[in-house]
């Protein structure tokens, strides 16, 4: 038994503006994520690699691509005894009732080892994080950082195209597509490929 994450990943133009802008930081000095661009739906602690690929496999067959939009920022304050002077800053999606849907949805199963690692994604306290982190900042850096996200474009509608297993801390086991029914104005906006 191992620990798992499970990443809902963006369509390609959203992730090179998130790529561009991570590049941006780390030329800055920020820490930004090795994982690619993502929101996590959910860390699990001490389960089966089958059960996790075997729920997401079952909830991505028959679920579309989903829309979600970058309007603000948030920031996940310091640990209390560990990472005690740094903050994860992060995009905050806008949360739609689809999409919260689709998020509440996907923790039916599997809830109860969505646990440590997955304290903020888990639905359990009634509260998750939903999230897309962007760096890990010194607490005394984070107006410095914030400077140079507003500068960049990244307050734009998004699409949620695929959910991706990995072994944590980042190998890649599966990656599953979520079904392509979009419109003529989302397909020319976000060069998405209809599926379905």
């Amino acid at each position: 038994m191992s620990d798992y994450v499970v990443i809902a990943r963006f369509d390609e133009k959203t992730e090179n503006m998130i790529l561009d802008l991570r590049k941006i930081l780390r030329e800055k000095g920020f820490s930004v994520s090795d994982f690619p661009p993502h929101i996590t739906l959910a860390a699990y602690e001490n389960v089966e690699e089958e059960k996790v690929c075997a729920w997401v496999s079952e909830f991505s067959e028959n679920k579309s691509v989903q829309k979600a939009a970058f309007k603000s920022i948030s920031i996940l304050p310091p640990g209390k005894k560990v990472n005690t002077q740094t903050a994860v800053l992060c995009f905050d999606p806008a949360h739609s009732k689809s999409f919260v849907d689709f998020y509440y949805s996907f923790h039916a199963k599997l809830e109860e080892y969505c646990t440590g690692i997955g304290a903020y994604n888990s639905i359990s306290h009634g509260f998750p994080v939903i999230h897309s982190t962007i760096a890990v900042v010194d607490v005394k850096e984070i107006q410095e950082a914030l400077k140079y996200v507003f500068a960049h474009c990244v307050f734009n509608e998004v699409l949620l195209v695929a959910l991706e297993v990995y072994i944590y801390p980042l190998k890649l086991i599966k990656r599953f597509e979520l079904i392509h029914t979009a419109d003529d104005d989302t397909i020319s906006r976000f060069g998405v490929k209809s599926n379905g």
